[in-house]
């Protein structure tokens, strides 16, 4: 759901001018379909208030928001929050939000609708005192019609109770709030219903395609009549087909059409060229526009087979992915579309091309901008079917498990109308190219899961003709699932699986196709530019004062260059009949702090921190995902206290040859081979200077990569991806700075307290630094740089102007950026 950037801070002002424009010289039944912002101007509290459902509920003391909102993530972080490491020790609980608006009078005679894409937990929907639905699952869409309630004409209070305080609730931060876009939707009484209009492409070619658009038309009037139903295809906004159709409608029936218009000479999405088309239906009344509604897609034809793996417009693709979860860092789970933006930006440029949605519905604005850069998207709806999960969790250093009240209470009731709203909303997308009905489910491991599984997969294919598939869990510890349950995926899921278990599939299953939905990424536990030798790593780990021995041994054994993700790539790499694979996971994410326990509260195991910075495994993919020319050499080379010591360096490259040069002598060149999946080491003396890795492929020089010993810290290096802002009081800028010496190296070790200012048509609304064990509030003024590193997010008023940004530490040269934000 777009979010419209030309609203009013008053959205009673809004409706009621919006309604004054289009309804003056309207006729009965006769108005233009609305879809009105709903973000601004909320009044919200913690706790539950039972007298707030009231429209004369006194609400003026609230705090004023705006959504997207989470208000978890202010925090604070404390041991006490009964969130604990799963929700990132940070608060929970209920809490209460309450929108006042009016509708015009002479609307009496159309519909009026509420469209949530997301509020967690719980959510309870009143409108005038009403109580117009209830949803116990935070990432779900959901639509109630306010229309028998709403009082034209006079002030509506619309009120919202969530309830996120059974914990931990769930084994990642989940936030807690009205985290998602929410739109108020006029409609005529004869409308096209939400979520009807399913587009496909079933022929393609070259030459021509042909588009299908299927829709149901619903009236409310009590007399029959005949409307015309107009279905449009249009390009960068210019119409290049459409067909009319005569409906004959009465309230006893909804009509289903089903219209197919020829597309020639087609442009295919694919992730390269995400060429994208809108197929929009507009109905008319006696030659007057009564309302439309509107989807995009993309033409491109996918293809599954069990030798040849996936293929997207007959060109075979391997899956290069990531699971993520929903959140976005330090702003929490309330993100804009340039936090996502960014997030797939950042992939790209390690060289991924799909994503797992883990494990959960993400936001329409969401797989739009995958639709929008040509990501190709595994689209998961469930982490718990009817079994509560009790996952591992670190205390003090020993491996616990604590049971989780997420979702296995509510399944039984709600699985079917949850997957059924899933599948409707999201399947007109192009970038969907599978479902995923569940992750690590325990009735899978035996043939119980076999009829849940049927059941839901049923729902699917009456909805939509793309394959299903199910995060299998056990095939890495030789704890095989219920065959007959993995029979039942389209695409079997595989979740770590090794070697000899994709050889074992291939004997059990030969018909069978696959695909890795999840397994480890190449990098180590340690947090980004972490490298610890010695007296140093011994005093690294005596800080966190673990009394168990057991988070040091599992951190240590995922090793430096994190080898089970090198060895699961390599596992498929070559192996056509493996569709890809998903790495846990693509970015660091709050909660699920394993294999650590307090202080820790984010994730580590990722290849992208927490602030988007990327460590050493983000190299490993770009080495093997990215034709664009790179060479990596780590650790960096501030190593005090190894001096004379050994050392071992690692690089990844996508040349064929690498060659390391120190303080300008070579310690010779290794192979490296294309086809299969390598990396390169060599053992050196430590001592300041320099090392310099050199790439070659077919014996010419490709890339280089230097890294030198740093002096002490002098000054900060601001970057940023975008300097043009758009004025739209959402649109953010991400603003990374470096500490850097007087000769322009990076820093490693840098901890300066880094202070920022912004001045002009923007606000500071977010700080970090990646370092997933900082208990520092994210909303504050300042940051202590974390290895060098630290980030700030600013977001634009409504008001274009300049804006200029400052950050600042004591001894070092200012550094200053400036951008513009515009209508």
């Amino acid at each position: 759901m777009n979010r419209l950037s030309n609203v009013s801070t008053s959205i009673s002002l809004l409706i009621i001018s919006f309604f004054l424009t289009i309804s003056c010289s309207k006729k009965e039944n006769e108005i233009q379909t609305a879809n009105i912002n709903f973000n601004k101007n909320w009044q919200f509290t913690k706790g539950e208030i039972s007298e707030s459902i009231q429209p004369n509920f006194d609400d003026s003391k609230w705090e004023t928001i705006n959504v997207p909102h989470d208000w978890s993530i202010k925090g604070p972080f404390s041991k006490e929050n009964p969130s604990f490491s799963r929700g990132g020790w940070l608060p929970t609980g209920k809490c209460t939000y309450r929108k006042t608006f009016t509708v015009p009078a002479n609307e009496k005679e159309n519909k009026v609708f509420v469209y949530f894409d997301g509020a967690y937990r719980n959510s309870i929907v009143y409108i005038n005192g009403q109580k117009v639905g209830y949803r116990p699952l935070g990432y779900i869409g959901f639509e109630y019609d306010l229309t028998e309630h709403i009082n034209f004409d006079k002030e509506n209070v619309l009120t919202v109770t969530l309830d996120n305080s059974e914990q931990p609730g769930s084994r990642w931060y989940t936030g807690t709030g009205i985290y998602r876009d929410v739109t108020l939707k006029i409609r005529n009484k004869t409308y096209i219903p939400n979520w009807s209009l399913y587009v496909t492409t079933p022929k393609i070619s070259k030459e021509s395609a042909t588009i299908n658009a299927a829709f149901n038309i619903k009236t409310e009037f009590d007399k029959a009549s005949k409307i015309i139903a107009k279905t449009i295809v249009l390009k960068d906004d210019s119409e290049i087909a459409s067909k009319e159709n005569t409906v004959e409608i009465s309230a006893t029936k909804i009509e289903n059409l089903n219209v197919s218009i020829d597309i020639p000479n087609p442009k295919l999405w694919a992730p390269e060229t995400p060429e994208l088309y809108t197929v929009k239906v507009q109905l008319f009344n006696n030659g007057e526009l009564i309302g439309e509604e509107s989807t995009r897609t993309g033409i491109r034809e996918l293809g599954y087979s069990k030798d040849t793996g996936f293929s997207i417009n007959g060109v075979q693709t391997k899956l290069k992915g990531v699971c993520l979860h929903h959140a976005g860092g330090p702003i929490g789970a309330a993100i804009y579309k340039r936090t996502i933006q960014r997030q797939l930006e950042i992939l790209r440029e390690m060289g991924c091309n799909a994503v797992r949605t883990s494990h959960n519905p993400f936001s329409t604005e969401f797989l739009e901008t995958c639709d929008e850069m040509g990501f190709l998207v595994m689209n998961e709806v469930f982490d718990e079917w009817e079994i509560v999960k009790n996952p591992t969790t670190v205390q003090e250093g020993k491996k616990i498990r604590i049971p989780v009240k997420y979702y296995a209470d509510k399944f039984k009731e709600w699985a079917d109308t949850d997957l059924t709203d899933f599948v409707l909303r999201d399947r007109n997308h192009p970038s969907v190219v599978m479902w995923s009905i569940g992750n690590e489910i325990d009735q899978m491991k035996t043939d119980e899961g076999i009829p849940i599984a049927n059941r839901l997969i049923d729902i699917i294919h009456k909805l939509d003709d793309r394959p299903v598939t199910n995060g299998l869990i056990g095939y890495g510890w030789d704890a095989w699932p219920s065959e007959g349950a993995a029979q039942t995926s389209d695409i079997r899921g595989y979740n770590y699986i090794k070697e000899n278990g994709l050889d074992r599939e291939d004997k059990i299953a030969p018909n069978s196709m696959g695909v890795v939905t999840e397994c480890a990424s190449a990098q180590s536990f340690y947090p980004r530019s972490i490298y610890l030798y010695g007296k140093e790593k011994e005093a690294w780990w005596n800080k966190l004062g673990y009394t168990s021995t057991e988070a040091y041994e599992w951190v240590e054994k995922r090793e430096l260059i994190g080898y089970r993700g090198v060895q699961a790539w390599k596992d498929i790499k070559n192996r056509d009949d493996i569709m890809g694979q998903f790495i846990w996971t693509g970015w660091d994410y709050l909660g699920e702090v394993i294999p650590f326990g307090w202080p820790a509260r984010s994730s580590s195991f990722a290849p992208i921190d927490l602030c988007g910075f990327p460590k050493d495994g983000y190299y490993f993919y770009q080495s093997q995902w990215s034709n664009k020319p790179m060479v990596h050499i780590f650790p960096h080379w501030n190593l005090e206290g190894m001096e004379g010591k050994e050392v071992t360096v690692f690089a990844y490259t996508n040349g064929d040859e690498v060659e390391l040069f120190q303080d300008g002598k070579s310690l010779g060149k290794q192979k490296n081979n294309l086809n299969d999946v390598e990396y390169q080491e060599w053992k050196v003396i430590y001592k300041p200077g320099s090392l310099k890795a050199v790439s070659y492929k077919n014996g010419k020089e490709i890339a280089t990569k230097q890294v030198n010993t740093a002096g002490k810290a002098a000054k900060i290096e601001l970057f940023v991806r975008r300097t043009n802002l758009k004025a739209d009081g959402e649109d953010l800028s991400y603003v990374e700075c470096t500490i850097l010496d007087k000769d322009g190296n990076v820093v490693p070790k840098a901890d300066n307290l880094i202070n920022f200012e912004v001045i002009g048509e923007a606000n500071l609304i977010a700080v970090g630094n990646g370092d997933n064990m900082n208990l520092d509030s994210f909303q504050a003024s300042n940051r202590k740089a974390f290895n060098g590193k630290a980030l700030a997010v600013i977001q634009t008023t409504e008001n274009a102007g300049n804006i200029e940004f400052k950050a600042s530490a004591k001894g070092l040269e200012t550094a200053t950026i400036s951008l513009k934000s515009k209508r």
